[in-house]
Protein backbone atom coordinates (compact mmCIF):
# COMPACT_ATOMS: atom_id res chain seq x y z
CA UNK A 1 0.00 0.00 0.00
CA UNK A 2 1.26 3.47 -0.88
CA UNK A 3 1.76 5.49 2.29
CA UNK A 4 2.39 8.88 0.69
CA UNK A 5 -0.13 11.04 -1.16
CA UNK A 6 0.34 11.39 -4.93
CA UNK A 7 2.23 14.58 -5.85
CA UNK A 8 0.32 17.55 -7.18
CA UNK A 9 0.64 18.08 -10.91
CA UNK A 10 3.29 20.71 -11.59
CA UNK A 11 4.79 20.55 -8.09
CA UNK A 12 8.56 20.32 -7.75
CA UNK A 13 9.31 16.79 -6.54
CA UNK A 14 12.58 15.62 -5.01
CA UNK A 15 14.41 12.76 -6.73
CA UNK A 16 14.85 10.00 -4.16
CA UNK A 17 16.50 6.59 -3.99
CA UNK A 18 14.64 3.55 -5.23
CA UNK A 19 14.75 2.06 -1.73
CA UNK A 20 12.63 4.94 -0.47
CA UNK A 21 10.04 4.53 -3.20
CA UNK A 22 9.84 0.78 -2.77
CA UNK A 23 9.66 0.96 1.03
CA UNK A 24 6.47 2.99 0.61
CA UNK A 25 5.06 0.08 -1.38
CA UNK A 26 5.91 -2.89 0.81
CA UNK A 27 2.51 -4.54 0.42
CA UNK A 28 2.38 -4.69 -3.40
CA UNK A 29 6.02 -5.78 -3.48
CA UNK A 30 5.31 -8.64 -1.11
CA UNK A 31 2.42 -9.64 -3.36
CA UNK A 32 4.70 -9.62 -6.42
CA UNK A 33 7.26 -11.76 -4.62
CA UNK A 34 4.54 -14.30 -3.86
CA UNK A 35 3.11 -14.26 -7.38
CA UNK A 36 6.53 -14.68 -8.99
CA UNK A 37 6.75 -18.17 -7.50
CA UNK A 38 10.53 -17.72 -7.54
CA UNK A 39 13.08 -18.74 -4.96
CA UNK A 40 14.54 -16.10 -2.68
CA UNK A 41 17.81 -16.12 -4.58
CA UNK A 42 16.04 -15.85 -7.96
CA UNK A 43 13.96 -12.91 -6.79
CA UNK A 44 16.94 -11.04 -5.37
CA UNK A 45 19.06 -11.67 -8.47
CA UNK A 46 16.55 -10.81 -11.21
CA UNK A 47 13.31 -9.34 -9.92
CA UNK A 48 14.54 -6.99 -7.19
CA UNK A 49 17.15 -5.21 -9.38
CA UNK A 50 14.58 -4.58 -12.10
CA UNK A 51 12.12 -3.21 -9.56
CA UNK A 52 14.79 -0.90 -8.17
CA UNK A 53 15.90 0.24 -11.62
CA UNK A 54 12.32 0.91 -12.67
CA UNK A 55 11.59 2.88 -9.49
CA UNK A 56 14.79 4.88 -10.04
CA UNK A 57 13.63 5.55 -13.57
CA UNK A 58 10.04 6.73 -13.04
CA UNK A 59 10.28 8.12 -9.49
CA UNK A 60 6.84 9.65 -8.76
CA UNK A 61 5.91 10.61 -12.31
CA UNK A 62 2.14 10.78 -12.81
CA UNK A 63 -0.17 8.32 -14.51
CA UNK A 64 -3.82 8.36 -15.42
CA UNK A 65 -5.94 6.30 -13.04
CA UNK A 66 -3.24 5.72 -10.41
CA UNK A 67 -1.32 7.82 -7.89
CA UNK A 68 1.87 7.43 -9.94
CA UNK A 69 3.20 5.51 -12.92
CA UNK A 70 5.14 3.30 -10.51
CA UNK A 71 1.91 2.32 -8.75
CA UNK A 72 0.16 1.71 -12.06
CA UNK A 73 2.88 -0.62 -13.30
CA UNK A 74 3.16 -2.54 -10.02
CA UNK A 75 -0.59 -3.07 -10.17
CA UNK A 76 -0.36 -4.28 -13.76
CA UNK A 77 2.48 -6.67 -12.90
CA UNK A 78 0.45 -8.20 -10.08
CA UNK A 79 -2.60 -8.63 -12.33
CA UNK A 80 -0.57 -10.27 -15.09
CA UNK A 81 1.27 -12.65 -12.76
CA UNK A 82 -1.99 -13.61 -11.07
CA UNK A 83 -3.47 -14.57 -14.45
CA UNK A 84 -0.30 -16.42 -15.37
CA UNK A 85 -0.76 -18.90 -12.48
CA UNK A 86 -1.91 -22.25 -13.76
CA UNK A 87 -1.42 -21.27 -17.41
CA UNK A 88 0.85 -23.38 -19.62
CA UNK A 89 3.28 -21.34 -21.69
CA UNK A 90 3.72 -21.50 -24.54
CA UNK A 91 0.18 -22.78 -25.15
CA UNK A 92 0.20 -26.42 -26.12
CA UNK A 93 3.77 -27.06 -24.98
CA UNK A 94 4.66 -30.53 -23.80
CA UNK A 95 5.09 -30.86 -20.02
CA UNK A 96 8.89 -31.04 -20.18
CA UNK A 97 9.22 -27.82 -22.15
CA UNK A 98 6.58 -26.02 -20.09
CA UNK A 99 8.39 -26.92 -16.87
CA UNK A 100 11.81 -25.92 -18.24
CA UNK A 101 10.62 -22.52 -19.47
CA UNK A 102 8.14 -21.72 -16.70
CA UNK A 103 10.35 -19.39 -14.66
CA UNK A 104 11.60 -17.54 -17.75
CA UNK A 105 8.03 -16.95 -18.95
CA UNK A 106 7.02 -15.57 -15.56
CA UNK A 107 9.99 -13.23 -15.51
CA UNK A 108 9.33 -12.06 -19.07
CA UNK A 109 5.73 -11.27 -18.19
CA UNK A 110 6.83 -9.38 -15.10
CA UNK A 111 9.31 -7.32 -17.10
CA UNK A 112 6.79 -6.56 -19.83
CA UNK A 113 4.20 -5.48 -17.28
CA UNK A 114 6.67 -2.90 -15.96
CA UNK A 115 8.28 -1.77 -19.19
CA UNK A 116 6.05 -2.31 -22.22
CA UNK A 117 4.65 0.91 -23.64
CA UNK A 118 6.73 3.12 -21.36
CA UNK A 119 7.38 5.62 -24.14
CA UNK A 120 3.66 6.08 -24.69
CA UNK A 121 2.95 6.34 -20.97
CA UNK A 122 5.42 9.21 -20.58
CA UNK A 123 4.58 10.99 -23.84
CA UNK A 124 1.85 13.20 -22.26
CA UNK A 125 4.34 14.69 -19.78
CA UNK A 126 7.04 17.31 -20.16
CA UNK A 127 9.50 16.69 -17.33
CA UNK A 128 11.70 19.61 -16.27
CA UNK A 129 14.78 19.00 -14.12
CA UNK A 130 16.17 21.16 -11.32
CA UNK A 131 19.47 21.24 -9.46
CA UNK A 132 19.69 21.29 -5.67
CA UNK A 133 20.35 25.05 -5.74
CA UNK A 134 17.20 25.67 -7.78
CA UNK A 135 18.86 26.04 -11.20
CA UNK A 136 16.93 24.77 -14.18
CA UNK A 137 18.64 21.86 -15.95
CA UNK A 138 16.25 21.82 -18.87
CA UNK A 139 13.93 19.07 -19.95
CA UNK A 140 14.51 15.37 -19.38
CA UNK A 141 15.09 13.45 -22.60
CA UNK A 142 14.21 9.81 -21.88
CA UNK A 143 15.69 8.49 -25.12
CA UNK A 144 19.05 10.16 -24.37
CA UNK A 145 19.10 9.34 -20.65
CA UNK A 146 17.58 5.85 -20.60
CA UNK A 147 18.47 5.03 -17.00
CA UNK A 148 15.97 7.56 -15.77
CA UNK A 149 15.57 10.61 -13.60
CA UNK A 150 17.80 9.47 -10.77
CA UNK A 151 20.78 9.07 -13.10
CA UNK A 152 20.72 12.56 -14.64
CA UNK A 153 23.87 14.36 -13.51
CA UNK A 154 23.15 17.19 -11.08
CA UNK A 155 19.37 16.65 -11.01
CA UNK A 156 17.79 16.87 -7.56
CA UNK A 157 14.13 17.50 -8.39
CA UNK A 158 11.69 17.56 -11.27
CA UNK A 159 8.31 18.87 -12.32
CA UNK A 160 5.85 17.20 -14.68
CA UNK A 161 3.41 19.18 -16.80
CA UNK A 162 1.45 18.66 -20.01
CA UNK A 163 3.58 17.97 -23.07
CA UNK A 164 2.49 19.79 -26.21
CA UNK A 165 5.09 18.15 -28.44
CA UNK A 166 3.95 15.31 -30.72
CA UNK A 167 5.05 11.81 -29.68
CA UNK A 168 8.37 10.74 -31.15
CA UNK A 169 9.76 7.31 -31.92
CA UNK A 170 9.14 4.55 -29.40
CA UNK A 171 12.27 4.36 -27.24
CA UNK A 172 10.92 1.65 -24.91
CA UNK A 173 13.32 -1.10 -26.10
CA UNK A 174 16.28 1.18 -25.40
CA UNK A 175 15.13 1.73 -21.82
CA UNK A 176 14.36 -1.96 -21.34
CA UNK A 177 17.91 -2.81 -22.35
CA UNK A 178 19.29 -0.25 -19.90
CA UNK A 179 17.16 -1.35 -16.95
CA UNK A 180 17.07 -5.12 -17.30
CA UNK A 181 19.66 -6.68 -14.95
CA UNK A 182 22.21 -9.09 -16.37
CA UNK A 183 20.80 -12.16 -14.54
CA UNK A 184 17.36 -11.40 -15.95
CA UNK A 185 18.67 -10.93 -19.48
CA UNK A 186 20.67 -14.15 -19.24
CA UNK A 187 17.56 -15.93 -18.04
CA UNK A 188 15.67 -14.85 -21.16
CA UNK A 189 18.56 -15.61 -23.52
CA UNK A 190 18.67 -19.22 -22.30
CA UNK A 191 15.15 -19.76 -23.64
CA UNK A 192 15.01 -18.57 -27.27
CA UNK A 193 11.24 -18.98 -27.54
CA UNK A 194 10.66 -16.76 -24.52
CA UNK A 195 13.22 -14.23 -25.73
CA UNK A 196 11.50 -13.98 -29.13
CA UNK A 197 8.17 -13.18 -27.49
CA UNK A 198 9.84 -10.65 -25.16
CA UNK A 199 11.50 -8.80 -28.03
CA UNK A 200 8.35 -8.77 -30.14
CA UNK A 201 6.16 -7.58 -27.26
CA UNK A 202 8.44 -4.62 -26.55
CA UNK A 203 8.06 -3.14 -30.03
CA UNK A 204 4.73 -4.37 -31.43
CA UNK A 205 1.44 -2.52 -31.12
CA UNK A 206 -0.31 -5.80 -30.36
CA UNK A 207 0.94 -8.38 -27.93
CA UNK A 208 1.95 -11.82 -29.25
CA UNK A 209 -0.93 -14.29 -29.18
CA UNK A 210 0.81 -16.44 -26.57
CA UNK A 211 0.46 -13.78 -23.87
CA UNK A 212 -2.17 -11.31 -25.09
CA UNK A 213 -4.93 -12.55 -22.82
CA UNK A 214 -2.77 -12.09 -19.73
CA UNK A 215 -2.76 -8.32 -20.22
CA UNK A 216 -6.52 -7.90 -20.81
CA UNK A 217 -7.76 -4.83 -18.99
CA UNK A 218 -4.22 -3.45 -18.67
CA UNK A 219 -3.53 -2.44 -22.29
CA UNK A 220 -1.27 0.55 -22.77
CA UNK A 221 -0.04 2.40 -25.79
CA UNK A 222 2.95 0.62 -27.29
Amino acid sequence: MVVTAPPERGARIAIVEAATLLAERAEPLARLRELSNSSGSQFEAAYAPLLAAFADYVQRLPAEGAPTLLDARLDRAAAVLARRRGMILPPGADPERAAREADAWTYALFGLALLRGLSGALAPWAVALWAADGRSLGRWRPHAEPRGLSRVKGAAAYTAGPNDAPPGADWTPLVAGALLPAPGLNWLWREPGVMAVWQHALIAADLPAEIGGLFDGHRVAA
